[in-house]
């Protein structure tokens, strides 16, 4: 009987110390994967979805991207414009958004479509030569600068603001930032199209 006991008894010892490191085991992951919902629900922000849209499609030949308003409310994304574009220009707008990721749904009514067929029968030489000045036109820049600000890991590239007169970017924030995101921040500037220089004295570093 005592062998018993003390066989039951040392069974229930290991079994309890198999509960104990099986929670431990189990508590990490679980710490981990709602760390990782918090940078997945960072990285497809409302803010961040805007950017990538705007940029996306001023970045996109055929359509007036510049003309494209872009508004996001919990990934559901609503397009409109000032001036009339063709249905297959509204149709291009909306495919190209509905791949952003975190895009749940797209409302494209504000688009005012079907009024720029005579733009589909203008020369093609003279079409590239227009796509060619609004790609860095200082609404391009300051939409891609912004865009590939928000999607670098490592710096606040929503608090970031982001303006441009003649290829001359500023960027400033109300937070502070530290030495080396400023310096990745301006790099990251001058790396896109048409920036002739960057302007960082907005940005308070720590």
């Amino acid at each position: 009987m005592k062998k018993f006991a003390f066989a039951t008894a040392t069974a229930l010892t290991l079994a309890m110390g198999a509960n104990v490191a099986f929670a431990q085991t189990s508590q990490a992951p679980m710490t981990l994967a709602a760390g990782e919902m918090t940078k997945a629900k960072e990285s497809t922000s409302d803010t961040w979805i805007t950017t990538k849209v705007k940029a996306d499609l001023l970045t996109e030949k055929g359509i007036p991207g510049s003309d494209i308003k872009v508004e996001t409310n919990k990934g559901v994304v609503s397009l409109s414009s000032d001036v009339a574009i063709s249905d297959a220009q509204k149709a291009t707008a909306v495919a190209i958004t509905k791949k952003i990721k975190g895009v749940t749904a797209v409302s494209a009514d504000g688009l005012m479509a079907g009024g720029a067929t005579k733009a589909d029968g203008i020369d093609k030489t003279k079409g590239a030569a227009h796509n060619a000045g609004e790609a860095t036109s200082d609404t391009w820049i300051t939409t891609k600068v912004k865009a590939d600000l928000v999607t670098e890991k490592g710096i606040p590239g929503t608090d970031i603001k982001v303006e441009t007169n003649k290829g001359v970017v500023s960027l400033s924030s109300p937070t502070a930032v530290t030495a080396a995101q400023k310096e990745t921040a301006v790099a990251i500037t001058k790396k896109i199209k048409g920036v002739k220089a960057v302007s960082a004295d907005g940005l308070k570093a720590e």
